[in-house]
């Protein structure tokens, strides 16, 4: 029965080959390894962390169940840690002041008649807290997007995900990611971990794992992704991507981007009245989504209500522009193939 199964799923998979592809096309393999490598990087980005905390909490508990060490608070583990090899330790600086903390993924309870103190994380908390960035849904979405591709090629530009309406909404989405990065998020982490004291080269390359993560979400998936929708995906008709067409697009877009925003937003406010700072990313992943921060805390002196509106204008303009070049960039495809 077993060989009977595997035989017929054999035979499934050949012919599924056989009818889309063949050893030589391009397509074939580049689609299998961006799906390969982009899952990878994003099983990466969900599992490091939770496996790190996990480590993280093993070594405090640790030392906060040794009794020749016999600390009793979360200031006196951090005095001990200091100057210590500890990776959940970390600097901040705040003024000219170096304020040793506990990165905040991990928390504090209090257990037993002897008032033990214990360390602990909630793995999905931490999800959630990842999935709320609009890089990981941008990245989910072209994922999605080229495993869907890579089962039914026959299908590209004409249903569902995968047609140019689709495409178009998927690479404006992942070119916003990689332009708010390269242009707002990449200076601001640089010259924040500069402020810390870190040298360039720790600030433009801080670890392996997360200089992998930033280069695939954020540089060469998306022009990859933006590049294979151009030049190398099928496409409907041009008479079927009419300014009409466009408008549907830009309409959909939008209020797409909007009801991320208002999802991160709202869920920043949840984490804000639970006592999360408002200036934290673990309330709202981006600065300019920070709605509640006053101008004396705001990025350069501006509120974040201000950023906010700043980058609804912004974000949108650049919707409309890159929506709008990719569809142009489709059509002067198309006539050229039809010469």
């Amino acid at each position: 029965m077993k060989n009977n199964y595997f035989t017929l799923k054999k035979q499934s998979v050949n012919k599924w080959f056989s009818n889309n592809y063949s050893v030589s096309d391009w397509k074939f393999w580049f689609k299998l390894s961006f799906v390969i490598i982009l899952f990878a990087v994003l099983l990466m980005s969900y599992l490091k962390p939770i496996i790190d905390s996990s480590i993280y909490v093993k070594q405090i508990n640790d030392i906060l169940n040794n009794p020749e060490i016999n600390i009793k608070t979360v200031e006196e583990l951090i005095k001990f840690a200091e100057g210590k090899n500890y990776d959940w330790l970390i600097i901040t600086k705040v003024g000219d002041q170096n304020i040793p903390n506990i990165i905040s993924t991990i928390n504090f309870t209090i257990i037993g008649e002897a008032k033990t103190l214990h360390a602990n994380y909630q793995p999905f908390e931490d999800i959630w807290f990842r999935t709320s960035f609009f890089t990981l849904l941008s990245n989910i979405l072209v994922l999605v997007w080229m495993t869907t591709s890579f089962i039914k090629p026959k299908n590209e530009g004409e249903k569902g995900l995968i047609s140019t309406n689709g495409a178009i909404l998927t690479a404006t989405f992942i070119t916003i990611t990689f332009l708010i990065y390269q242009l707002s998020l990449r200076p601001t982490v640089i010259a924040t971990s500069l402020g810390n004291g870190e040298s360039l080269l720790q600030a433009i390359f801080p670890s392996a794992t997360s200089v992998i993560e930033n280069e695939v979400f954020h540089t060469f998936g998306p022009i990859a992704f933006v590049l294979y929708v151009i030049l190398g995906m099928n496409h409907d008709s041009k008479e079927n991507i009419s300014t009409k067409f466009l408008h549907k697009n830009w309409m959909q877009g939008i209020i797409t981007l909007i009801s991320y925003g208002v999802y991160a937003i709202l869920r920043g406010l949840l984490k804000e009245s639970g006592g999360t700072s408002p200036t934290s990313m673990y309330a709202y992943p981006y600065f300019f989504l920070q709605i509640t921060t006053p101008a004396k805390d705001g990025l350069l002196g501006i509120p974040g209500v201000v950023w906010f509106f700043m980058f609804v204008v912004i974000i949108a303009g650049i919707y409309i522009g890159f929506s709008t070049l990719y569809r142009y960039l489709i059509i002067k495809r198309i006539d050229k193939m039809n010469k």
